[in-house]
C-alpha cells in the first residue's frame, strides 16, 4: 500500500499518525515538499535531487542567509528584514512551530517593493527552490535545484507544464498527475493500494492509472452536502479501480449519508483518528497558558474569580510588568523566556490550557495541549485550533470572561464534571481504538461496508 498525498498539513499529518501508531507503515509520498517533511516521507524532490543529508546538515538560521555586501539583516522572535541603507530588500520567513529562527522562505523584492522572488529553505539549510512572481504578485514558474545548485525541476504555474531533468535526459509532463504518474512508474512499486484524501491530483492519478487496484479515500473535508463530481465518480463505474470511503467526522458522514443513494452507501465507512498522549489526565487544578504577550483578556478577573486553580503563565520572550505584576496572587506562577525542558514539564504537570492569548499560537500550544491530554477552554474569537477544541468550551470575553470562570468553576466543583468534558473532547476529535481503525481500515480495502456498532 502507498499513501499518495497532495500536502502535510495538519490533517493529513493525523491521518499519518494515526495509521503509524496502528501498525500501518506503508510507503508515503507527499507531492508538495515545503522542506521541512518528515525524513521518512518520500517527495518527488527528495527522489530527483537525491540529495545526500549528514549530521553536518543544519537549519539556515536568519543571518545565515546570503546577501550582497554592506547589506544586513534585521530580526526579531517573528521575522526578519534584509535592508540596504535602511531601504527594506527582502523579508526573512521563520519556520512555524520549529526550532529559533529557522528560515523557510526569503522574499526578494524589486525597487517597487513589490515581491519578485521566493528562495525557499530546506531543514537541513538547502536553498532547494525558488519561486519566480509576475508584477502582481503571482507565481508564474517555480525551480527547485539539488544541494550542488543544478535545476532538476520546472514547474510552470500559467500551463501547468513540468519538466524534470534526471539522468541525463529531460522529462515533460503537461500536468501534475502525469508527473507523479511517470514517478510511480520509475519508482517501481507495487500499485494495488492506494491511500488518499483528496479528490484532486491524488484521486486523478488514480482515476488515469488504467489498472485494477483497492483504494482508499480518507475524506477529511466538508462538502456541506454538495457531493464532489469525482467522489460521483467513485460510484460510477467509469473507474477501472475500486475506491472506498472513510469518514471520519460522524457530522461529515451523516451529510454525505443523507445525498447519496442506496448503491453509493456501500463505499463509505464512518472511521476516525487514533492519537498518542504523553501522559494521562490527572484532573488536577494546574491550567497552563503559553504566550507570546501581555495580551490575555480578562486574565488578572479570572485569577481572582478562582482562588482554587494554580494558573502557569509561560512565555517565550520576557513578560511586561502588565504580566510580571501578577506574581502577587499566590495561584500564579510566571515563567518568562521559558526553555524548552520547562515547557515540558508544565505540559506534564497541568491539566487544563487556557487558549486565550491574542496573536497567533506560539510553539503549536494547542495541538500540544491535546497530545498531553489537557482539556482545553478558551475565547472563540480567537481559538488557535478548533480541531482540537470542544466547541461548549469556546466562550465570548463578556462580563469580564464570566462564562470562562463558570465553566473553569463547573470543572473543579466535581470530577465527574471534568471526566464529562474531558470524554467529550476525545470524541469530539473523533477518537476511536486501534482495533476499530484497524478493523474499519481492512473492510474499506476488502469492500466490506462496515456495519456500525
Amino acid at each position: 500500500m502507498i499513501n499518495l498525498f497532495e500536502y502535510f498539513d495538519s490533517k493529513t499529518k493525523t491521518l499519518l499518525e494515526s495509521l503509524q501508531l496502528s501498525g500501518h507503515n506503508h510507503l508515503t509520498i507527499v507531492m508538495e515538499d515545503d522542506g521541512f517533511l518528515p525524513d521518512n516521507i518520500c517527495t518527488p524532490y527528495r527522489f530527483f535531487s537525491n540529495n545526500r543529508i549528514t549530521q553536518y546538515n543544519k537549519p539556515r538560521f536568519f543571518n545565515d542567509i546570503d546577501i550582497p555586501q554592506y547589506w544586513e539583516i534585521e530580526g526579531n522572535n517573528e521575522i526578519a528584514w534584509i535592508k540596504n541603507m535602511g531601504e527594506v530588500k527582502g523579508k526573512i520567513i521563520y519556520k512555524q512551530h520549529f526550532k529559533y529562527r529557522v528560515v523557510k522562505d526569503v522574499e526578494w523584492f524589486d525597487n517597487q517593493g513589490r515581491v519578485r522572488f521566493i528562495d525557499h529553505y530546506t531543514k537541513e539549510g538547502i536553498q532547494f527552490s525558488q519561486t519566480i512572481m509576475d508584477i502582481n504578485g503571482t507565481p508564474i514558474l517555480k525551480k527547485y535545484k539539488d544541494q550542488q545548485g543544478k535545476e532538476i525541476i520546472y514547474e510552470n504555474y500559467i500551463t501547468n507544464d513540468i519538466v524534470v531533468e534526471w539522468q541525463g535526459k529531460s522529462y515533460f509532463f503537461d500536468n501534475k498527475s502525469a508527473f507523479i504518474m511517470f514517478l510511480l512508474k520509475i519508482m517501481n512499486i507495487d500499485q494495488n493500494t492506494f491511500l488518499i484524501n483528496s479528490l484532486s491530483t491524488p484521486f486523478t492519478v488514480l482515476y488515469n492509472l488504467q489498472r485494477p487496484g483497492n483504494d482508499v479515500l480518507y475524506w477529511q473535508e466538508h462538502c456541506g452536502g454538495d457531493i464532489p463530481g469525482n467522489m460521483k465518480l467513485i460510484w460510477g463505474n467509469t473507474m477501472v479501480r475500486k475506491v472506498n470511503i472513510i469518514v471520519p467526522e460522524r457530522a461529515e458522514y451523516d451529510l454525505i449519508m443523507q445525498n447519496i443513494d442506496e448503491g453509493a452507501k456501500k463505499h463509505l465507512n464512518l472511521g476516525g483518528y487514533i492519537y498518542h498522549y504523553h501522559k494521562k489526565n490527572n484532573y488536577s487544578n494546574n491550567v497552563l497558558t503559553m504566550t507570546n504577550s501581555d495580551q490575555l483578556a480578562n486574565i488578572e478577573t479570572i485569577i481572582q474569580k478562582c482562588p482554587e486553580i494554580i494558573f502557569y503563565i509561560g512565555a517565550v520572550t520576557e513578560m511586561s510588568s502588565k504580566l510580571t505584576s501578577l506574581e502577587k496572587y499566590s495561584n500564579v506562577k510566571l515563567f518568562p523566556t521559558i526553555d524548552k525542558t520547562t515547557i515540558e514539564a508544565l505540559y506534564n504537570k497541568c491539566d487544563v490550557y487556557l487558549d486565550i492569548n491574542d496573536g497567533g499560537e506560539i510553539l503549536n500550544a494547542v495541538s500540544k495541549a491535546f497530545k498531553y491530554d489537557m482539556l482545553i477552554v478558551g475565547y472563540e474569537n480567537i481559538a488557535h485550533n478548533v480541531a482540537f477544541t470542544l466547541p461548549e468550551l469556546l466562550v465570548t470575553k463578556e462580563n469580564q470572561s464570566q462564562e470562562l470562570i463558570n465553566i473553569l468553576k463547573k470543572i473543579y466543583k466535581d470530577d465527574k464534571n471534568f471526566l464529562t468534558l474531558h470524554s467529550m473532547q476525545k470524541k469530539y476529535t473523533n477518537e476511536i481504538s486501534v482495533n476499530k481503525f484497524n478493523r474499519i481500515f481492512e473492510e474499506s480495502i476488502n469492500k466490506k461496508p462496515h456495519s456500525e456498532k
